[in-house]
């Protein structure tokens, strides 16, 4: 095993070129086209827009501001719009991050709760004028977050998450009987309750830790970069619905060889209800402490386990794990930006700790189905620029059909 990983190392190192980094100064601009394609969502299709100041450069690869603007449209009706910003000099002493983000989807796919325990039947997925795992759905959230220090590399988290939530079933404009729906049969059974029904308004309150020794602050090769935190979340709203929710993350970057050419970086999460009562539309909302996407939903699809279907496996806590390999392969300067391309193998798996309202005892069948392992694999390639920007194709595969097909992911970063 020693010997066939030296050989393996050996190739990436004798196969892959670099030009020499070039350190960036004052403001860089990306604009490039969006284009995707989700099983669930179709192709998209919009512009993203992304500003770095790196200000004297003796800071790179990190920045002093980094600004978002994004808009994009999938062929099955989802329209969103996406604004982030990211500063550690904004505010002296402080790292500051907000973000804002509408979404609405027409056809929103809802798979019920608890995963394996609610099979999907791929018969009446929006075919023979049924549409059983669509509603309505529209979204609007509003963050933003503050980090200070408290020793060299553990700092405090604090901040502030708005969310919107407006649900209905499906318009009949779009060839499907609204009320032949899995949504529609857990109103009328109870499961989703009259007052939660229609969506809602929540304000989330976050604080915690952050352990922090990485090299850099968008692609590290090196170090760890953990958070632990709170979310309380009172019933300012008069819903009905108030709780209380640990997170935890924990990455790890391994670099195996210099100069970032081959390191081995995992991510192992948690988050769970630990008190109160959630409505049922904020269970696949994942909350961070810094803000790196606008809409970070799961468990499932593109954010979690790549290549499952979307918020496949919706319970009231749930835990996952990625592991990636990322290899540069080789670099290049043009046009005065320093580029590379990289590839990264991945493993992706999850399981729900706790279910929602599954009314089952531990050790059921049924309770078994709904905590069942779950996991995808595959690859991407990555076309990163100045160390910071980073264009991503990724296809990932699910070990269980009924999670999925495939998935053939299209956006940027790293998903860690």
């Amino acid at each position: 095993m020693k010997r066939t990983l030296a050989v393996i190392i050996s190739i990436v190192i004798a196969a892959t070129t670099f030009a020499q980094d070039k350190v960036k100064h004052g403001f860089n601009s990306v604009p490039y086209p969006v284009i995707g394609f989700s099983d669930d969502l179709g192709i998209q299709y919009g512009v993203n827009y992304t500003l770095f100041d790196y200000g004297d450069g003796s800071i790179f690869p990190n920045y002093r501001h980094k600004a978002v603007v994004e808009l994009s449209r999938y062929t099955r009706g989802q329209t969103s719009l996406k604004l982030t910003y990211q500063s550690a000099y904004l505010i002296p002493g402080i790292r500051f991050s907000a973000a804002l983000a509408y979404n609405m989807n027409p056809m929103y796919h809802f798979y019920g709760f608890n995963g394996s325990a609610t099979p999907v039947n791929r018969t009446l997925d929006r075919k023979g004028g049924v549409a059983y795992y669509d509603i309505d759905r529209r979204f609007i959230r509003a963050v933003s977050t503050f980090q200070g220090s408290i020793l060299d590399e553990l700092d405090w988290a604090a901040g502030v998450n708005f969310l919107s939530y407006r649900i209905g079933t499906l318009n009949p404009k779009y060839g499907y009987d609204p009320q032949n729906s899995l949504y529609n049969r857990y109103v009328e059974s109870g499961v989703i309750r009259p007052d939660e029904a229609g969506g809602g308004d929540v304000l989330e309150f976050n604080a915690g830790l952050v352990y922090d020794t990485r090299n850099a602050t968008s692609i590290p090769s090196k170090g760890i970069w953990a958070e632990l935190y709170l979310t309380y979340a009172p019933d300012l709203f008069r819903t009905g619905y108030h709780y209380n929710r640990l997170s935890a993350h924990f990455r790890h970057y391994v670099g195996i060889v210099d100069n970032d050419r081959l390191t081995f970086a995992y991510h192992l999460a948690y988050q769970g209800i630990i008190g109160g009562e959630p409505p049922f539309y904020i269970l696949q909302n994942i909350t961070s402490l810094v803000v790196n996407k606008t809409v970070n939903e799961g468990l499932g699809n593109r954010n979690t386990i790549r290549g499952t279907l979307y918020n496949r496996f919706i319970g009231k806590s749930y835990a996952w794990a990625n592991f990636e390999t990322r290899i540069k392969l080789f670099s290049f300067i043009t046009h005065n930006q320093a580029f590379y391309i990289a590839t990264n193998p991945f493993f992706d798996c999850g399981a729900i700790v706790t279910p929602f309202r599954l009314g089952a005892e531990r050790g059921s069948s049924l309770y078994k189905d709904a905590t069942k392992f779950h996991g995808s694999y595959g690859a991407g390639l990555k076309l990163v620029m100045n160390r910071n920007f980073v264009m991503s194709v990724e296809v990932a595969r699910p070990i269980y059909r009924d999670d999925g097909r495939f998935g053939l992911i299209m956006g940027s970063n790293y998903l860690f």
